[in-house]
């Protein structure tokens, strides 16, 4: 099993996050992540398993600084991190608030470089 299976597998059976959540998790990892990446994207997928169980828990969300986000959009990976967003958003009925969409663009262009 791989290491982010594992980490879900963890977070589900503590009640950390939601089946939901597991779910949209497991389709991001069969969708983007290969064996040979799969350390690039650990916190991708650790913050997108605990951003939908705060958008389901209506738990308060901050949006990262500014200062990084002006950074990330000069990213050359910045386009590819929006669309993979834009397909997760697609892949749930949860809409997720801009806070946690900037996280998730930036975690996307930190895991590809």
């Amino acid at each position: 099993m791989s290491d982010l299976r594992e980490r879900l597998d963890i977070l589900f059976s503590t009640s950390t996050i939601t089946p939901s959540a597991m779910k949209l998790c497991e389709a991001t990892i069969e969708k983007f992540i290969h064996s040979e990446n799969e350390k690039d994207y650990r916190k991708l997928i650790t913050h997108l398993a605990m951003a939908i169980t705060r958008v389901e828990r209506e738990e308060e969300l901050t949006a990262p600084p500014e200062e990084i986000m002006q950074e990330i959009r000069q990213s050359s990976h910045f386009p590819q991190a929006v669309e993979h967003v834009k397909w997760i958003e697609s892949q749930t009925d949860i809409v997720l608030p801009d806070e946690e969409r900037q996280y998730l663009i930036m975690h996307f262009v930190n895991a590809s470089h």
